[in-house]
């Protein structure tokens, strides 16, 4: 039985920006991830949550972020969610792969995120950047959340990845929901690490796009061009 899950990859050196004074990334945001948290809250987190990372991953990312406001007390750190783009590995790439060469996928049904195409993440910290530029009185430092409007599991993320890529793929396989304790993995995972962003739309305007949307464009994206790496 093919069972699948995500490790979610870092888009950002996690101490980026923290090369010293006069450095001109200070104010550059430094992204971090929603598994610093344990998962627990039943709830969106907020900035402000207490943090509690359950695996290596996440415990590393925090360390970035405690290297980051050592650093620059003007920083600003942006965390989001599950990650993927038309490049490198990712779940939806993995997703697609299997989906063309399996007939039954079993993907884990009981973890829920907030899906973020990593084009999504790098136009908001372009926006971040400009208003930390432009206007730095006006900036209010410190942690921001970024991630897809909406949430899935991986199950239902996995179906809408074959859902959108079925006519192109000329198939679609069965996914077939399991649970995490079915799912043999070497480190913890947070069960609900969906991410509140109020506070990035009320700071700068910057409001995500529904994540079905940016995966429907991420998908037309790969599927178009067959030479992506």
């Amino acid at each position: 039985m093919d069972r699948i899950n995500s490790r979610k990859s870092s888009s950002a050196n996690d101490h980026q920006g923290t090369r010293g004074p006069g450095n001109a990334n200070l104010r550059r945001p430094t992204i971090s991830t929603d598994y610093v948290f344990d998962g627990r809250k039943g709830a969106p987190y907020v900035e402000e949550d207490a943090v509690a990372p359950l695996n290596a991953y996440g415990r590393s990312k925090l360390a970035g972020e405690c290297g980051v406001r050592a650093a620059n007390p003007q920083h600003i750190i942006v965390r989001t969610s599950w990650v993927y783009s038309p490049f490198r590995k990712n779940f939806v790439r993995t997703i697609l792969r299997l989906a063309a060469e399996r007939e039954r996928l079993t993907v884990v049904a009981d973890q829920r995120g907030c899906p973020t195409a990593a084009r999504d993440i790098a136009q908001a910290c372009l926006e971040v950047a400009n208003r930390c530029a432009l206007q730095p009185e006006l900036t209010r430092h410190g942690v921001y959340h970024f991630a897809g409007a909406g949430d899935a599991s991986w199950f239902e993320f996995a179906n809408s990845i074959v859902e959108m890529a079925a006519d192109r793929l000329g198939r679609s396989p069965q996914i077939v929901p399991i649970g995490t304790s079915e799912y043999p993995a070497p480190a913890v995972r947070a069960a609900d690490t969906r991410l509140d962003c109020a506070a990035v739309l009320r700071e700068f305007g910057i409001e995500p796009r529904p994540w079905r949307q940016a995966l429907s464009d991420t998908i037309n994206r790969l599927l178009s061009n067959k030479d992506m790496p």
